[in-house]
């Protein structure tokens, strides 16, 4: 049955060598005589490839077939390592930062005597692409060229099962050949990535070397001369400080100029192992880290290779004078032990990684249908590649950063960090916790940096340095204090130990009276304050806001009540029961079949705010109010989603997803969110998915590659699947 097939599959060809070949001859002559039958037909032997490499081919299990992702995420490990392709076939342009500088890397293939591409830009033609399938942990691509399949897999294990897995700057890149026409083939692979990828401008030099680490494995580094650490920060910007390695058991490494090993490659020369002229101009002498492999494959042999891809950024995080490492050095004394242990993880990895997608799809389909599934897929490395857990030393204890990501490159952004919360409380709400307590020690004045403002910071700085003083703060007040609240009583209630003695609730617990003083203070009107939507700028008594207020100031009452402290629930309680009933008269006055954008015109807008009623499990809002208000979303649905209001066609799509909530029924919500797979698969705007994009042409308006994608898991949250 192939409900079980997958499991029989993992098990019959998981990788004995984890960095080497896979040779068919090492297996058992039923394997022998299963690979020989995949490889009789395409439809077979591709089924083969994706259930490897995690891709359960179970109705209703798998990425919808066809599928065409605006980009695809490759090696994407953290804000600063986030490589994609931003076209349909692998070899139509280069590989890019998720804001489309260059980070070139190469591909190409000798079959026989024949040379071909399969990664980049090159002079050899291109293989011809048969498919390419992304899932939460892979991206595979699948190419067939004179009686030979390749199958390409970046695999990024950040399974949030651990988090020492969630930390690893590493990704797998696995090369599996073999015979689709029942002959022999002579095989030579290479693959190389040139020294852009560890640069901020190509005007940089960079520098390299090589060593082989204590379990043997060969590895190349390369990075900057000058290594001038926290030297860029915000949006835009490539990490120039820290080296890029590669990593591999077997086959010939070398390090030479980019120019000279392809032409080798494509002459059939040997390579110079070593380039012994470093350094070199990084976008113009196109230094690069380079591996090439030779073997034969037959219908009964096929061959897989594999390399490690890795980053060590030495340093991660400044918060306020302290520089702060990634995680992952807690456990391993170098990024080589790391990549040494990764080598050794590597067969497990893949089976952990193919059994979490496998349980991905299942679930997301159940929850959303298979569109959902197959568009939170995509989403799951963008969210994960958005952020960086680091170990603050003085405070001895794991924290975790987000950055947002191509709208202004800031550290900790509150409001970016709220519509991606669904991912956290989804799988971890403790993660959540700790993106947020960087945030609220900024707040209570544990840094040298003092904040004296009454409302919950809107970020802490330019990525990856935390050095803001208040006076610079683009001030959110409701907007950023009604997302705390929601946010901590949300974790409270899935990770209660934050109410606990030494929890943040608990130990900031005078902080969060304060700023409740604020809110409610606030309420039910908020005047005229920026909202997260800030490029629409102010808006003068906006019900949404204020929702978020009401709802926000519910959570403080929730908090009150799990601290033990009954008169403060009870006395906020009371006023949000005053407030809603207010809101509903305000927010609707003529009693229509829509609530307003502000209070004092009419207008309409997307009420997602109000969803965090049902993640909090209260009853603040009748459920008449979310029926109406979706039938009236549905009324103005345009060919690629909702506008988010009255005013502009443009929408943001983690909000419709949280609207999509409203339906009461799975079906409910597919319907609902069918025009952002359609955007998601249609759009032309090639770029990693936008939240911000215009409803009609289904084109972007702003915004890329942002981690606030984490918004589509609420649907799952809330079906408990």
């Amino acid at each position: 049955p192939k409900g079980q097939f997958p499991l029989l599959a993992m098990s019959l060809f998981s990788l004995p060598d984890p960095l080497g070949c896979t040779d068919s001859s090492t297996f058992p002559s039923l394997v022998m005589m299963m690979k020989t039958m995949m490889t009789r037909s395409l439809l077979c032997a591709s089924l083969l490839v994706l259930v490897l490499y995690g891709v359960a081919f179970v109705a209703g299990s798998a990425p919808i077939s066809g599928f065409r992702p605006p980009a695809v995420p490759l090696v994407v490990m953290d804000p600063y390592m986030s490589i994609w392709s931003f076209a349909n076939q692998l070899t139509d342009t280069n590989t890019t930062l998720w804001d489309g500088d260059q980070k070139p890397m190469t591909g190409l293939i000798r079959i026989d005597k024949e040379v071909f591409r399969w990664l980049g830009q090159s002079s050899a033609s291109p293989m011809t692409q048969k498919s390419v399938v992304v899932t939460p942990t892979s991206t595979v691509y699948t190419f067939q060229q004179a009686g030979v399949q390749l199958v390409v897999t970046f695999l990024t294990p950040m399974l949030p099962s651990s988090l020492e897995l969630m930390a690893r700057p590493i990704t797998y890149l696995t090369l599996d050949a073999s015979s689709t026409d029942g002959k022999v083939h002579s095989i030579e692979l290479y693959y190389d990535v040139t020294g852009l990828i560890a640069v901020n401008q190509g005007s940089e030099q960079v520098t390299w070397s090589r060593q082989t680490s204590p379990k043997g494995l060969n590895v190349a580094r390369i990075g900057t001369t000058a290594q001038n650490i926290f030297g860029v920060s915000g949006d835009g910007v490539g990490l120039n400080w820290g080296y890029f390695y590669l990593a591999s058991s077997s086959g010939e490494q070398a390090i030479s100029l980019a120019s000279d090993s392809r032409f080798r490659f494509l002459s059939d020369r040997p390579f110079v192992a070593n380039d012994t002229r470093p350094p070199a101009i990084s976008g113009q002498d196109y230094p690069a880290l380079v591996i090439d492999w030779k073997f034969t494959v037959s219908s009964s042999q096929s061959v897989a290779k594999s390399v490690i891809l890795a980053y060590d950024d030495v340093y991660s995080i400044e918060y306020f004078g302290e520089k702060m490492k990634a995680y992952w050095t807690r456990q391993f004394s170098s990024i080589v032990d790391l990549i040494d242990q990764a080598s050794a993880d590597y067969t497990n990895l893949q089976r952990q990684a193919a059994s979490f997608d496998q349980s991905f799809f299942s679930r997301m389909s159940t929850a959303g249908g298979d569109e959902y599934s197959t568009v939170t897929a995509l989403a799951y490395r963008q969210v994960v590649g958005g952020a960086k857990f680091v170990w603050a030393s003085s405070r001895d204890r794991v924290w975790y950063f987000m950055k947002e990501i191509s709208s202004d490159g800031d550290l900790s952004t509150m409001d970016v960090i709220f519509p991606a919360s669904s991912f956290f409380l989804y799988y971890n709400a403790s993660w959540l916790d700790l993106l947020l307590q960087p945030l609220i020690a900024y707040a209570n004045n544990e840094t040298y940096i003092k904040y004296n403002l009454a409302w919950v910071p809107h970020h802490l700085g330019p990525y990856p340095i935390g050095n803001l003083p208040p006076n610079k703060q683009e001030n959110m007040p409701v907007e950023e204090t009604g997302n705390m609240f929601l946010m901590l009583a949300a974790i409270a209630q899935r990770y209660p130990a934050i109410v606990q003695q030494g929890g943040t609730v608990s130990k900031y617990a005078s902080l969060l009276r304060s700023w409740a003083e604020y809110l409610k203070d606030q309420l039910p009107d908020p005047g005229n304050q920026l909202t997260t939507d800030d490029f629409a700028g102010p808006t003068p008594h906006d019900s949404n806001l204020a929702a978020k207020g009401i709802l926000g100031l519910q959570g403080y009452a929730i908090l009150c009540t799990m601290m033990g402290d009954t008169s403060g629930a009870a006395t906020y309680s009371s006023l949000v029961k005053t407030y809603a009933t207010k809101w509903l008269v305000l927010s609707n006055p003529n009693n229509t079949d829509h609530t307003r954008l502000r209070y004092d015109q009419e207008g309409w807008s997307l009420k997602y705010n109000l969803v965090w009623q049902n993640v909090l499990k209260q009853d603040v809002f009748p459920q008449s109010l979310f029926d109406s208000e979706l039938a009236y979303y549905h009324s103005k649905m345009n060919a690629y989603g909702v506008p988010l209001d009255v005013r502009k066609d443009y929408t943001k799509i983690d909000w419709e997803s949280w609207c999509a909530t409203f339906a009461p029924t799975t079906s409910g919500f597919a319907s609902f969110f069918h025009p952002l797979y359609k955007f998601a698969n249609e759009t032309t705007s090639r770029v990693p998915l936008t939240d911000w994009y215009w409803t009609t042409p289904g084109t972007k308006s702003g915004f890329q590659a942002r981690p606030v994608l984490g918004a589509f898991w609420l649907q799952a949250l809330l079906k408990g699947v």
